[in-house]
């Protein structure tokens, strides 16, 4: 009976754990994005503010379609406002915290795995709660929790159940929660790539 609670304990926590850092790594991917998505804005600013001057570039055409222009005016206000709205909520979400307390509260469940793992086979019950009490108390101390998604591809992954909900979770789901980064890497390129082709034409 004990080994059995050992062992369901032991799965909860490799789970939770596993769950966690894999929401760590999302955040710090979104991180990343956003902070390249404002690079690429901010460098096709600087390339359309220069060659406007020295190369009079007066559109730009941001989706690789020749045919398709925008003026100059219109698209440095639309991309400082896109720029202006993610510096703000990258600052306002503070990722960077939240993707440390994931960490930590995932390495302290680990420890508590491990250490489940090494005594399952000759500990009491007296142990089991002992345990119990340590992984309530991180759960606790850290209010920062996992999402759905990520419990699902740990669950998958651990089980080794690699079902449709598993795939579409870990490389669909994950990728969608970023596809506005991409757009406007995307664009940003696109942009920089037309203002760079009308000062060779020119």
């Amino acid at each position: 009976m004990t080994a059995d609670l050992f062992e369901s304990l032991f799965k909860d926590t490799k789970i939770v754990a596993y769950a966690r850092f894999n929401k760590a790594r999302r955040l710090s991917k979104r991180t990343w994005w956003s902070l390249f998505s404002i690079s690429t804005l901010s460098i096709v600013l600087i390339l359309l503010t220069i060659f406007e001057q020295t190369n009079s570039v007066r559109t730009v055409h941001p989706f690789f379609i020749p045919g398709i222009s925008i003026k100059n005016w219109i698209f440095t206000v639309v991309t400082s406002l896109i720029t202006l709205v993610l510096s703000i909520s990258l600052a306002a979400a503070r990722l960077d915290v939240e993707v440390e307390k994931l960490n930590d509260s995932a390495i302290r469940i680990n420890k508590i795995s491990r250490e489940i793992e090494a005594h399952k086979s000759r500990s009491s019950y007296n142990d089991y709660l002992r345990l119990v009490k340590d992984y309530n108390d991180v759960i606790l101390d850290n209010r920062v929790n996992h999402d759905t998604v990520d419990f699902i591809i740990a669950k998958c992954s651990l089980n080794k159940n690699k079902d449709c909900h598993y795939y579409f979770n870990k490389y669909v789901f994950q990728h969608m929660q970023l596809i506005h980064y991409y757009l406007i890497t995307a664009i940003s390129l696109s942009a920089a790539i037309s203002i760079l082709s009308n000062v060779i034409d020119k």
